[in-house]
């Protein structure tokens, strides 16, 4: 019996429950959305941002699906509508007869958009980017920063270090001896913004994202060859008025508004990489271009206030990349992975150079759901 591959509507609801109870029985951990309609991004009231559920029938079954997100996006000077696609499920996770049921729900993405994206999926070495790369995608993991904040949580808390024996019981003794706290605070003094930078950047929480965002989108958007619109519509939809856990931050220097930022202070409990610190991560960005280091500077001191014992970032633009350098940022390995189309991938021409300038963070994609 061939399979189709269709919108996801309310009477596939039964049937997606079952593919999902087959998937669970097979050991996987992955399930798909139990509800036709996004609860993030519903396509209602002619939103641009959407999200759209696709399903894989055959006959009264459901044996995959994949979601797709729409988006406006800076493409080389033209708004075009990108996708992201994410959870392309598939059956074949625990029945080898749908082994290539996979292919074809990535494959149908693309006639949908051919200028669409993947981002995340747990590092370049994982199946599905090895995938998307026989298939012809350009595939790299965006680079990933981190600074330490507070050394004896952060040595304490750290997974990799914590698996490695004497690793572990160098860090403690440092911990505990006062020799890590030490240090880090030299460190801190060392690799910090400019004096000016310094007193000249202030910053302020704002409930919602108004006019402002759509002058620093357009003095902005040039300096990018791909990037997601960051106006002030599609933040106020992508980061709803009123929901607490994204901070939104606007910065000025010497008074005049320079650009903003999102984080969040998230404590963590037993987590695979952070144990139990409190992470604070930058999500989102924009910065009058040359403005990178004022903002990333703001964003630095906000979360120390916030009691963060760690901050994290992803960030792809080559300006945005230095500037966390400068403010103290170190680089580290990445689990954080794009791969773009073969149709977007030749928009971006030469690529290597263009991917340089291209953006992402860790609030593009699916969102920040695991921060």
């Amino acid at each position: 019996m061939s399979v189709r591959i269709v919108r996801y509507e309310d009477h596939h609801i039964p049937a997606v429950r079952r593919f999902n109870q087959r998937l669970a029985a097979g050991g996987s951990i992955w399930h798909f959305p139990e509800q036709s309609v996004s609860q993030w991004l519903p396509d209602t009231r002619d939103q641009e941002i959407v999200e759209h559920y696709y399903v894989a029938v055959e006959g009264d079954e459901i044996r995959g699906g994949y979601i797709l997100k729409w988006q406006p996006f800076q493409v080389e000077g033209q708004i075009e509508k990108v996708s992201t696609l994410y959870l392309p499920l598939s059956e074949g996770v625990v029945n080898s007869k749908y082994n290539l049921l996979g292919l074809v729900l990535i494959r149908d993405a693309l006639t949908r958009n051919p200028l669409t994206f993947c981002l995340g999926m747990g590092g370049s070495h994982r199946d599905l980017p090895k995938t998307l790369k026989m298939m012809g995608w350009q595939v790299h993991d965006i680079p990933f920063f981190f600074l330490p904040l507070r050394a004896r949580p952060f040595l304490r808390n750290l997974q990799p270090v914590k698996a490695k024996r004497w690793l572990n019981i160098a860090a403690q003794i440092a911990a505990n001896t006062g020799i890590a706290s030490l240090g880090l605070a030299c460190f801190h003094r060392l690799r910090r913004a400019p004096r000016q930078v310094q007193q000249t950047t202030t910053w302020e929480l704002v409930e919602s994202f108004g006019p402002w965002a759509d002058e620093l989108w357009a003095k902005a958007c040039h300096d990018y060859s791909l990037f997601a619109s960051r106006g002030q519509e599609e933040q106020n939809r992508l980061y709803a008025p009123g929901a607490q856990k994204s901070i939104r931050v606007l910065v000025r220097e010497a008074g005049r508004v320079i650009g903003w930022f999102i984080a969040r202070a998230s404590p963590m409990h037993n987590h695979k990489y952070f144990g139990n610190m409190c992470v604070g991560s930058i999500i989102d960005a924009i910065a009058e271009p040359g403005q990178e280091g004022h903002i990333a500077w703001a964003a630095r001191q906000f979360l120390i206030q916030q009691q963060a014992d760690i901050i994290v970032a992803n960030m792809q633009h080559e300006s945005w990349r230095r500037a966390l350098l400068k403010v103290g940022f170190l680089s580290g390995p990445s689990n954080f992975t794009l791969a773009t189309s073969p149709k977007l991938s030749q928009r971006l021409n030469p690529y290597p150079e263009k991917i340089g300038r291209a953006q992402f963070m860790r609030g593009d994609g699916e969102g920040p759901s695991h921060l």
